[in-house]
């Protein structure tokens, strides 16, 4: 673990005879790594902090470790201890990570699915079976709920029903960054209905505003 929160949790954990997982380091190096001026306040929280302070900040990183977000069963409690998790850390080191949970979909499970959302995030825009290059979509998203019948109607617009295969929509019409312009590409109605019914489980614990980040797990 090279990143310096990382580097600083491990000191911190050896320090009080505890042992920090690659995982939990990880995950707060990654929830902190676009914080810029941020990262050197949150190294010299964790080192000047007392023992007790340590043991609290390495629990809340090994929890938010432990919840890697991965959808399916039981992904709804991880997710929303992981967003509980990230929360309190973010209070103890003064600084707002860039994303509340982070929400995982295994490419073996749902591969047109990952597909569809890597090439999302790279700029391959679909519009139904046309694909063209355009700005990459945001792995980072905002849940807006009551927004989301309007933004699936602008997603959709234009773009013809086609059994037997679904209109995936990335991002989902769910979150603020949907709508009008998101990538819709044909995939297998199986493959669509089952990751956007445990997508949309997994963050159902989760308020209004909350951040997801989106990524696939190969």
């Amino acid at each position: 673990m090279s990143h310096p929160i990382a580097k600083a949790l491990e000191e911190a954990a050896e320090k009080i005879g505890m042992r920090l997982t690659k995982e939990a380091g990880r995950a707060v190096s990654d929830m902190y790594k676009q914080a810029g001026h941020g990262t050197e306040k949150v190294v010299k929280n964790i080192l000047a902090a007392d023992d007790a302070h340590k043991k609290e900040i390495i629990k809340l990183a090994e929890k938010i470790g432990k919840n890697h977000g991965e959808i399916g069963p039981g992904a709804r409690g991880r997710l929303k201890r992981q967003a509980e998790a990230r929360t309190r850390i973010a209070g103890h080191f003064g600084v707002k990570g860039d994303y509340d949970a982070e929400m995982v979909i295994p490419r073996s499970k749902y591969p047109h699915s990952a597909d569809h959302i890597e090439q999302a995030q790279r700029g391959e825009i679909w519009t139904g079976d046309q694909m063209r290059q355009g700005r990459p979509k945001p792995s980072i998203v905002t849940i807006d709920r009551p927004n989301a019948d309007n933004n699936r109607s602008d997603s959709l617009r234009g773009i013809a029903t086609r059994p037997p295969d679904d209109r995936d929509e990335y991002p989902p019409a769910m979150y603020k960054e949907g709508g009008r312009g998101a990538s819709v590409k044909y995939i297998p109605t199986a493959d669509n209905t089952g990751s956007g019914s445990s997508m949309g489980s997994a963050v159902r614990g989760l308020p209004e505003g909350s951040r997801v980040r989106i990524r696939v797990r190969h």
